[in-house]
This record gives structure tokens, sequence and C-alpha cells, in this order.
């Protein structure tokens, strides 16, 4: 792993806990933000019904509903609340949390650079394998164009990021670069989680959501 190889685009969530969503270009419409002025505990819209996933301590994913079709909610919890996108040799992509930028950090675990090449050339080396990943779910990309994003972040500028990604383009938006979306061949895809927990980072691991058409 080289850190000469650029991300094709990063994911930050406002705060520690990155509760991302994965979610078809055609039902940005459908999403429902935070009720801004929510009257007792009802906050309403799908961001509260993520925060209610989360109160299950053994939550990794689920699907919403949304309009007439399904969003994942994914817990990629790497707990820095920042996530990078790359690509695997074999065409699958990979949403890491840490990023590689974090982990070669001097306040981080610069002083391991080699350690945390061999993390991430493990991490990226290919396709899952039975029995090291757990399925998190599937996902309809009907339109081609995949929209990933932090559950918290604002879907005001997604359309217009849509738009411009055209196939294996990966465009951001957001105010607080809280969502992507992925230009892809139209079809379901398959979602896998993985978990590696180097013995060396002091009980940080590595977390990595692979994507891969089904």
């Amino acid at each position: 792993m080289s850190k000469r190889d650029q991300p094709l685009g990063k994911i930050c969530a406002v705060n520690a806990s990155l509760s991302l969503i994965l979610l078809d270009s055609e039902q940005i419409p459908e999403w429902e933000p935070m009720d801004e002025d929510p009257e007792g505990d009802d906050l309403g819209g799908h961001p509260q019904k993520v925060i209610e996933l989360y109160e299950d301590e053994d939550f990794v994913s689920a699907e919403l509903d949304v309009g007439k079709g399904k969003a994942l909610a994914l817990n990629l919890e790497g707990m820095t609340g920042e996530a990078e996108l790359r690509r695997l040799e074999d065409g699958s992509l990979a949403l890491l949390e840490p990023p590689w930028d974090w982990w070669t950090d001097e306040d981080n675990y610069g002083e391991r650079k080699d350690e945390v090449a061999r993390l991430f050339k493990d991490a990226l080396s290919g396709a899952p394998k039975a029995g090291k990943e757990k399925r998190a779910g599937k996902v309809l990309v009907s339109s081609g164009k995949l929209v990933v994003f932090d559950s918290n972040e604002s879907l005001e500028s997604a359309s217009k990021a849509a738009k411009k990604a055209t196939n294996g383009k990966v465009v951001g938006f957001g105010d607080n670069d809280g969502g992507i979306v992925l230009g892809l061949t139209p079809g379901q895809y398959v979602i896998w989680r993985r978990v590696i927990e180097p013995k060396w980072a002091d009980d940080q691991p590595l977390v990595i959501a692979y994507l891969r058409r089904a």
C-alpha cells in the first residue's frame, strides 16, 4: 500500500460514530430528514430509525423502507467517524474506517508505517473470502448510482452530485463531506463487513465494507 494511491472518495461523520446509509439515487426524494422542530421524543425521519437500530448493541446492518424501495443501514464503526473508498484489483469497492491518512498520522500510528502498509494490503488483497467476513446485506441500484452517506448528512446536494456520477466516477457531496455518489453498473450489490484488529493498534480496529456486484 503506497501513500501515492489516493482514495476515490471520503466520508466524514459529524461525530465519531459513522452510521452509513446505502441508497439508490432514485430514492433521494424519499429520504426523510430529522424533524427540525420535534415534539417530545418524536424526532421523526429515517435518521431517527437508524438511532433506534443502534440501541441494539449487536447491530451491524439492517434494511430500511424508503419510498417504494429499500436502503441499507450499515454500522461501519471504526470509532473515528472517517472512512475512505478504494477500488480493489478485482473491481470490487471497499470502504475503510479509519482511512490510511488517519493510521499514518504521527499522533496515531505514524511510527508503524510498515505495519500499516501490511494492514491495508491485507484489507485490499481481493474479494472477500467465506468465513472471514460477515455479509451485511444487499442493495438494488436500478439507477446505476449509489448514494453512500452518514445518516446525519443532509441530502440537499445529493441529486446534483448524482447527475455527475457517471459509470466509474465518484462524486462527493454535503457540507460536512458526509456523502458520496458512486457511478455503478445497474444491478444488485452485496455488502460484506470485515473487522481486522491489529495486535499493535491498542484496540483500534480497521473496519471494511466490501461492495460487489451480486
